[in-house]
């Protein structure tokens, strides 16, 4: 049996650059998460690129650049 500390462990964080500032912004950015099974992310606001870290496992950054620029957000992958 697996000790429940490991079961909210994810084996990879994303990290994206985001035009996304407003608090009306982040809760849809949060229903469009929901719908791709993503538990886990935050916008960091104050920084200059509205950083969104989603960790996760194993969901493809294009589906999550996808879905946010199919609801006319900026969003584009930063490097490791």
């Amino acid at each position: 049996m697996m000790n429940s500390i490991y079961n909210n462990t994810y084996s990879e964080v994303l990290v994206f650059k985001t035009n996304i500032r407003k608090d009306s912004e982040v809760t849809l950015v949060g229903k469009l998460l929901a719908d791709e099974n993503i538990p886990k992310w935050n916008i960091d606001r104050e920084d200059i690129d509205n950083v969104l870290r989603i960790e996760c496992d194993h969901i493809n950054p294009f589906v999550v650049i996808q879905r946010l620029r199919a609801a006319g957000f900026e969003c584009e992958e930063l490097p490791d």
